[in-house]
Formats: structure tokens, sequence, C-alpha cells
């Protein structure tokens, strides 16, 4: 699809970021993982300063010490790997040209199986582990009677045994019939034909079971379409009505890590795209996959009980406000990754409400009801008690205090504990702990503040103020949890920029310098709130001036050098972008400040500078607090002077100090403090000149950067 016409659409819409073709990509960091997402070699080992640049969107960077290599994974189809975070090898656009990320689904796993037309599910009669007893369907109990494994048997079709008989006996069609209105029945497992299915997915996420007595020709299906407790199961003429679709429901352990092969995207990701991000509205024509975040997993649990895999979480979107967050599981490192679930939804509504989209890749209509998303599931579960009123305004979705389900990021706090931030504009940033066994979110079942039983808690934004792309990193030094988050639109004159708070817990309060909490109210000023890193900026020695530089990832290396990772367009008329590397470093109120210029295997003095180096006269810009979506242009670059006698003139006045034996350093600008670091560090020339710079954050939230 033409990438105007795609921006065209994103201006139409502001609150969103919808970019052409993205897709789901993923590479994971070391086996060997402490207590967060850090990456286990160090990239300043290398001292080259040259560089070779990639265009990826969204980047999210993880170490591989299988090929020591730094990976770089996000939207519009990109991922590049690194050895010195310098010089970068773009690897292809995963999905398409590159196909090896996704395995075909395999199904195999333990599964509570709803049907679709009737929202009850199987059932061996009275739990009864005897030869021929009847399958039914029935409400959810949770019992073994409703609990079955589905395994894999060859040549493209699986048994299922049931939990009532411990599964020893499974899902068998009486004495092998081939007629419509045979009874399917509880038998002793022997691989026999009347015993083995081939499951069709189905393009809504359902599937149909085919039997294979009949060459597929017939599938289970309840008899005369019954929607009642009871309802007997039996084989039929298959012609995909709602009562030979199933739902399958997580049950116990997953996938077959022994079975991956490649598949399409749109099979592997089918129940996501089902919800939205294929061929709907805003993604009409083409697939809107965003934003990959894995990690690797210890706990994890599979269906034949090995432990351990990479976990990919990504989103798919169709509108401003629906769309859901699915994880897939490998493993290996580069995959093929195994789709488990679709575990958040967003932008349903209170009733049946369909929306229809034409176009090249046909028609597509999708029922936004509430009842078409995994809250349902829930509620049959005991995980929630029912939808909560406050999800809707007028029947609508309520976008104001409920996110938008994109930008899913993983992490593990300092105790072990897995945790997903997400979210986008709308109702803000949400975070949900995960069940490291099952991957799936441990939603807080009741509603309380802050907290929603489906969502999780919010820790930041909220009243459809811009804020996406949460990042999170635990830094042990300082004993903090800091949050990224993005602000702006994505555009080259949107403002898209980074925003910084921290919490010493992983679920907050989380607040930026001034002290705000990253919580909004209906009258918050956003502007006000949050550290802002950098805006759009240019010194000489860069070629082309940055703009929105935004969506992060953030790591720690093994040394213990901190790294911003994001994507930046420029100020040449176009929406080129590319990934741009940063140092930080913590300041003396243990908040990271961000290098001037990429990294370029630079080391900072930690004994600190002469007074002659950082003593002269600067280019000088300050990042300012402006949070504007459009129109946003460069900030200007100004000129003061460090003076011996500790005081800056030039554009802006005010005193200057450092601190004696390391590279700390204060300055105080209209009654402001900002505190920050002396580096001196490769500039961004073609000759690479070493320059020393300043890089300082205020108690008002701003940042500022200098150049000598």
């Amino acid at each position: 699809m033409n990438m105007d016409f795609k921006f065209t659409k994103l201006i139409k819409n502001i609150s969103s970021k919808f970019l052409a073709f993205v897709l789901i990509c993923a590479m994971l960091f070391s086996l060997g993982f402490t207590d967060n997402n850090i990456a286990y070699a160090a990239a300043s080992s290398s001292t080259t300063s040259t560089t070779t640049r990639v265009s990826v969107h969204d980047p999210s960077i993880f170490y591989d010490s299988a090929t020591n290599k730094y990976y770089i994974f996000g939207s519009h189809l990109g991922q590049a790997s690194s050895t010195d975070l310098r010089n970068w090898s773009y690897l292809g656009t995963q999905g398409y040209t590159n196909t090896s990320l996704y395995g075909a689904p395999t199904f195999e796993g333990y599964y509570y199986i709803k049907n679709k037309n009737s929202s009850l599910y199987l059932d061996i009669t009275d739990g009864s582990n005897a030869d021929g007893a009847k399958i039914r369907q029935w409400t959810y109990n949770g019992s073994e009677a409703q609990k079955f494994k589905i395994v894999y048997y060859g040549s493209g079709y699986y048994y299922i045994l049931t939990g009532a008989s411990a599964y020893a006996s499974c899902v068998d069609i009486t004495d092998g019939s081939t007629a419509d209105g045979a009874n399917v029945i509880q038998w002793k497992y022997w691989g026999g034909t009347p015993q083995l299915y081939k499951i069709q997915q189905n393009s809504d996420g359902t599937v149909s079971f085919l039997t294979k007595g009949t060459n597929g020709a017939s599938a289970l299906d309840v008899f005369e379409g019954s929607t009642t407790a009871g309802g007997n199961i039996c084989q039929w003429s298959f012609w995909g009505g709602e009562m030979q679709k199933w739902e399958l429901v997580k049950a116990g352990g997953t996938g077959n890590p022994s079975r991956n092969t490649n598949a399409p995207l749109i099979s592997a990701l089918s129940t996501s795209f089902g919800w939205a991000g294929y061929n709907d509205q805003d993604s009409s024509g083409g697939t809107a996959v965003w934003a990959p975040d894995p990690i690797y997993n210890p706990s994890y649990v599979w269906a034949d009980g090995s432990k351990g895999a990479y976990m990919m979480y990504y989103c798919t979107s169709s509108t401003y406000i629906r769309s859901c967050i699915g994880y897939a599981v490998s493993k290996s490192v580069t995959g093929p990754y195994q789709y488990v679930d679709t575990v958040i939804y967003s932008g349903f509504t209170s009733s049946d409400n369909n929306v229809t989209t034409t176009s090249s890749l046909g028609t597509k209509t999708v029922n936004t009801s509430y009842k078409n998303t995994n809250i349902p599931e829930l509620i049959d579960k005991g995980i929630l008690t029912g939808t909560r009123s406050g999800w809707f305004n007028n029947g609508a979705y309520n976008n104001s205090l409920f996110p938008n389900a994109i930008d899913p990021t993983l992490v593990f706090d300092k105790s072990g504990k897995l945790w997903m931030t997400y979210g986008s504009w709308s109702g803000g940033i949400y975070i949900l702990q995960i069940d490291t066994a099952t991957g799936q979110p441990i939603y807080p079942r009741t509603s309380s503040g802050n907290t929603d039983g489906y969502f999780g808690t919010r820790i930041a934004g909220g009243y459809g103020k811009s804020g996406e792309a949460p990042y999170i990193v635990y830094d042990s030094a300082s004993g903090y949890y800091y949050l990224y988050v993005t602000y702006g639109w994505l555009g080259k004159d949107g403002g898209y920029h980074i925003r910084l708070y921290r919490s010493s817990t992983i679920n907050g309060n989380y607040v930026d310098a001034a002290g705000n909490s990253a919580i909004f109210t209906s009258s918050t000023n956003q502007a006000n709130i949050g550290i802002k890193l950098f805006g759009n900026y240019k010194f000489s020695s860069i070629p082309t001036g940055y703009k929105s530089g935004g969506h992060n990832s953030a790591f720690i290396d093994t040394d213990g050098q901190r790294y911003l990772v994001y994507h930046t367009r420029f100020n040449n008329g176009t929406e080129m972008h590319e990934v741009r590397v940063h140092q930080q470093f913590l300041n003396a109120d243990k908040w990271p400040v961000t290098a001037v210029y990429e990294y370029l295997g630079s080391t900072i003095s930690s004994t600190g500078y002469s007074t002659s180096d950082m003593c002269g006269t600067y280019q000088f810009i300050n990042m300012g607090k402006d949070a504007t979506t459009a129109n946003v242009g460069m900030l200007t670059t100004q000129s003061v002077t460090l003076n011996s006698n500790g005081t800056i003139t030039g554009s802006v006045t005010g005193t200057w100090s450092y601190t004696s034996g390391s590279y700390y350093c204060s300055m105080v600008i209209g009654g402001v403090t900002y505190k920050g670091v002396f580096f001196k560090q490769k500039d961004e020339s073609s000759s690479h000149t070493s320059v020393m710079t300043f890089s300082l954050i205020g108690t008002n939230n701003q940042s500022i950067w200098g150049s000598k």
C-alpha cells in the first residue's frame, strides 16, 4: 500500500499511531536473565565509531547469547542485528519475505472447548470415565469432565483426550459411523480413524473439528443447534455453522516445541486478526501488527511438561481504540513462534455492532460486542464477575478511562515476578502481572480506584491525552523502576517525544522530577507532567536535525552501561525514520540523563574532567515541555559559555558547578536547578570528533543539552 495514503489516514485520526503494513517481529535476550530485560554482553568492548544505520520502527532491543548479537525488532516489518550497537544489519521483513518467525498453530495443549453458538462447553456426562459415556454440552464448571488434551497424531490429524478418564480415553465417533447424527462418545484411546480429527482454523478465531472417517466432510456438531445444557454432541455434514465452531479456552500448558513449522502471518495470528488488524477499517487492504516485545521466561510450561520459552507479545489494531494483545512462544530465539492466546481486547461495545470493510482483500465484518472478546470466557471461569458499566459510554467503549490495547512490553521485577505494561492514548498506560507458567495475565478480578478487574492497574495517562509505548526498566544501582512513555503523534511534525517517570515499586506510584504523578486527571496539562528527554533538535555536527524521536526501549548491559534505543525522523520533509542508540547515565538524583550524541563507542571518565575541558562556549538546547501533536518545528539552538568563575553567560545566564572526582555537574538557570553529567564523546560529524558535552534534567521536568 502507498505509504502516503497510510499517512493521510493517520492525519485524519491523530490520536492513533497507524502505519503501513506493520507486523510482529521478535528476538529475545539471553537465557540467563536475572530480574529484568538486560542484555548480557558489553557492546562497549568494541571501540569502533563507524555506523551503519537501519530503519526499524518502534524498536525493542534484546541480546542473544547464542549468537552474541543485539537484535532490534519492531513495527513496519523490520528487524536488524548488531554486535556493537553501532553497525546494524537489516534482516528482512518478518512474515512476508521472511516467514521463519511464525509457526503454524499446532493446537496441542489442555483446553476447555466452548461452542460458539450456545456458549456451553464440551462435557463428559456425569464426569464418567467409562467407555461409551456420552459427550454433551454443559454449563462451565471447570471440572475434569470439561478438560480435554489435544495431541498431534500425524499427517495433519489430532486426537482429543478426556480429563474425565485421566486422559486415557478420547473423543470418539460411535462405531466409526460416517452418518449424520452419529453420537460422539468417550472411548479408550487406540488411534483409530473414529478418534482422529483435522482441526480447521476459522477466520473468527474459532476452530472446527473435521472427522477423519468422513475425510473431513463432517464435523463435531451440537445436535439441532441446541443452546440448552445437555444438548447432544454429534457428527454432521460440515457446513460451517456456528454450532460447528468451537473456541479453545486454555486449561493448562499449550504448544509442542518440536513441531514448529512456517506459516503465513494471517494464519498464524488468525485469532487476533479476527478482532482487529487485518483488512479492517484503518488496516483495510493489509495488516496492522505492532510493537513486538519478547522475553525469555524459564518457567513457561509446555503441554509436554518441558519448561522455558521465548514469549513474544504483540498487538494488532484496526482503530485508535479497537485493538488486542496476544502472545506466541518458541523454544528457539529465532522462532518459529506458536500462537498461544489473545489476552486483552479494547474498543468493544456493550451490544452487537457490526463494522464492515471492503477492500482489495475482500469484505470483512467485525461484531464489536464484548461477547466476541475473551471477557465471556473469563466470566465463565469466575475470573470476572461480569462486565463493568464504566467500560461503556452509551454503549460505546469508554476510551477516556480505559486503554487502547497496544504496545505491550514485558519486564521481570526485582523479586522475579513478570509484568506486562501496555496502552496508548485513550485511557492511559496499564500494568498486569503475568503468570510465568502460562504467560496469561493475572487479572485483578475486582475494580477499585485505578485498578480494573480486566485491564489491570492504570499507572500513567488517561482522559484522552497522548501517551503510548510504555517501557519499564529496573535499575538495581538506583533501586528505581523507570517508566518511559512517548507523547505526541509519530509523524515528522507530530511532536513525538519520550517522557520519563520512576517508582520504587513496579506498579506505581510513578512520579516525575517535580513530584507529579504520572496518572492524569481530566484537568491535567500533560505538557507539565513527565521529564521530557528531548524534542526536535540539531547541533552543528549533526547533518540533518532530528524530529519526532520516540517509542523507545532501554536496557542495562553487563558492564553496567545504560542505553536508550528509539526511532527518529528527520528535518528533511520526509517520513523516513531510523534507529538511534544513546548512552544514559544516572545523575546525582538518580535520574537517567541521555547523552547528547548517538553511541559511537565513547566511555565516560569516572573521575571527571579538567576545568579547562569543562569551561568554554557550548551550543545549547533547552528541550522544553511542549506536548503539542501537530505542526511541531525545531527547537532553537542557542549559545552559552561556562566560565571558570562558575557563571553561565550567553543566551541564558546562571551558575554551574561540578563534583570533584566525578562526572556529576549542576546548573542553576532561571532559578531552576538542573543536575546531570559532563561527557566527552564522539560527535556525529563525518570525522567523529571528540567534544565535551553536558546533559542535565531540571526540577521543572526540562532537559538541557550542550555541545562544546
